[in-house]
């Protein structure tokens, strides 16, 4: 029957365009739509796979940029709906039975470059009438409801269209958006807004300083250093005209405010990375200022303070014993009127150039080389009440172990800066990459906008616990007991950094003994000397193994209850 009804449709659908004839040049025939149709039914249902034995299939994907570049050619409305069908493309597996099944389906289609190359396509048609269509998406009435996330997905495959098109009409409905959508989708639009770098929209991300949301808050952040960047670099340009010095000072004032007030580290590390991203002398003292503040919050585990000494070092060439911020006063008293940044082309120490991030779970985040083995068995499930806080959950509020997880991982994706490397590996009875190389191991993963939104938006939302755990499986995945592991072509090492999170002793794999465990990690680390530090949740673990682990791999352990 359902095979039934989508052939009705393409054939209406078809009908329907036949009626409509190719603008400009444009000439491809109607053999064409018919075989996207069948091309995306197939892709959908899980014929058409762009992994092949671990590697992108580089004919397949072209082949589905050549369809899509025929369709885009009519130019026409109805060729542009069946684009943003692909655009927004979310297949499931007929019949899954787990979350592995799923992401194993996902890993193989890859549907975010499917979805990449339809809003690549989109974007470059030259139809009038597509962005009032796409607006059209915007006015949704389901996007707060629980059955709402095709509504959403629409939406924000469309904000981002709109974006891509750079339309005045785009880009005011993007402004709407970043005040009436909900969390998510006011991020999108921020997010999108902040590539154009355009000066003129600094006031909507200063009033964004003020959302609730944290993650909004960041992307307002980063917002304003993209915006501003251009216009300030003290190492291209000696001096900048009045009105822009004047929205200099205004956007350094706000983001010093962020930096002493904000109560979430992520966000007052975005605001000091950002600061630094300016270039300009006159972020020094905002940064001077929020070191103070940092060292006086003593009741704050999140120690910012070695963030922002590293920050100042390397904005100013200075090295300075860290914690106290008197030093640094009474260096910029002395020279902060006579300090200039080297221009370009001269050997300098760049501001921003430590992306190193200050803590995870009350732990130092001493790598921009992140690699993370998160337990995911069925225990995960359990509630669990917090007696201390986290970044993402208050003491005394009640959230589960995965929930709290992944909660936390989506903070650290929004705060890392672009260039940084990470990835997941995630477990209970099966082991699971979120990008693994052709051998199978944890591949590095440079962060981008692509990669956020797949990590986040595919691999993490797709997960669920179940199963036992096999936390050996998922260390050799990572580590490599008789293997390369983290080793590639490129670097002696790919990650230096290992956080392992689980709420159990191993019950499942090839080893179970706790013991035995232990001695292999530490035979393969000898040589690879990774940090691997460990976080573990509830009153019902089996903490001193996950303690030894990391005491004897140079790491930390945390009890998370």
């Amino acid at each position: 029957m359902r095979k039934l009804l989508s052939g009705v449709l393409a054939a209406a659908l078809t009908l329907s365009l036949a009626a409509q004839e190719p603008e400009g040049d444009a000439d491809p025939s109607l053999q064409d739509l018919q075989s996207f149709i069948q091309w995306m039914n197939e892709y959908e249902q899980g014929a058409i796979r762009l992994m092949k034995e671990l590697m992108l299939d580089e004919e397949v994907l072209a082949d589905a940029d050549q369809r899509m570049q025929k369709l885009a050619a009519w130019n026409n409305l109805a060729a542009a709906k069946q684009l943003f069908r692909a655009a927004t493309t979310d297949p499931k597996p007929a019949g899954a039975r787990s979350s592995a099944d799923n992401l194993d389906f996902q890993a193989e289609l890859m549907p975010w470059k499917i979805r990449a190359l339809a809003r690549k396509h989109l974007a470059a048609m030259e139809l009038p009438q597509l962005d009032e269509w796409l607006r059209s998406h915007l006015a949704s009435n389901k996007l707060r409801d629980d059955d709402g996330e095709e509504a959403r997905r629409n939406v924000d495959a469309a904000l981002q269209i709109l974006g891509a098109r750079g339309t005045t009409g785009g880009k005011l409905e993007l402004v709407k958006a970043v005040w009436s959508m909900p969390p998510a989708l006011r991020l999108r639009a921020i997010d999108v807004l902040s590539t154009t770098a355009d000066i003129g929209l600094v006031p909507t991300f200063l009033d964004k300083l003020k959302d609730k949301d944290d993650d909004v808050r960041i992307a307002a952040v980063n917002a304003l250093g993209t915006a501003m960047a251009p216009h300030t670099d003290e190492t291209t340009q000696t001096e900048i005209p009045e009105d822009l010095a004047k929205t200099r000072d205004e956007v350094i004032d706000a983001l010093q405010k962020v930096l002493q007030r904000d109560r979430v580290w992520q966000v007052r590390a975005a605001a000091a990375q950002n600061l630094a991203k300016l270039k300009t002398r006159f972020a020094i003292p905002a940064l001077i200022a929020g070191y103070d503040q940092e060292l006086r919050n003593k009741k704050d585990p999140w120690a910012m303070d070695t963030r922002l000494h590293r920050i100042l070092e390397g904005m100013t060439g200075m090295s300075i014993p860290p914690g106290s911020a008197a030093p640094w006063k009474d260096f910029w008293k002395n020279e902060g009127a006579s300090f200039r940044f080297a221009a370009a082309g001269e050997r300098a120490s760049q501001p921003g150039d430590d992306t190193r991030y200050s803590k995870f779970f009350r732990m130092d985040l001493d790598s921009d080389r992140l690699l993370f083995i998160v337990d995911f068995s069925g225990s995960m499930k359990e509630p669990i009440t917090l007696s201390s806080g986290t970044t993402s959950t208050k003491a005394g509020e009640t959230t589960t172990k995965a929930k709290l997880v992944v909660d936390e991982l989506r903070r650290i994706v929004m705060s890392l800066p672009d260039g940084s490397y990470f990835n997941v590996v995630v477990f209970s009875d099966g082991v699971r990459v979120w990008r693994p190389t052709r051998g199978g191991q944890p591949e590095l993963v440079r962060l981008t906008d692509e990669t956020r939104d797949d990590l986040l938006g595919s691999f993490l939302s797709s997960i669920e616990p179940r199963g036992p755990t096999n936390l050996y499986g998922a260390l050799d995945t990572a580590i490599g007991f008789a293997g390369r592991g983290l080793h590639d072509k490129h670097y002696a090492l790919g990650f230096d950094t290992v956080y392992v999170l689980s709420d159990g002793a191993p019950s499942y794999g090839p080893v179970t003994d706790k013991d035995e465990i232990r001695r292999l990690v530490r035979e393969t680390n000898r040589l690879k000397r990774l940090t691997i530090h460990c976080v573990t949740f509830g009153a019902q673990n089996d903490t001193d193994f996950l303690r030894l682990l990391a005491e004897e791999n140079g790491g930390r352990h945390i009890h998370v209850d």
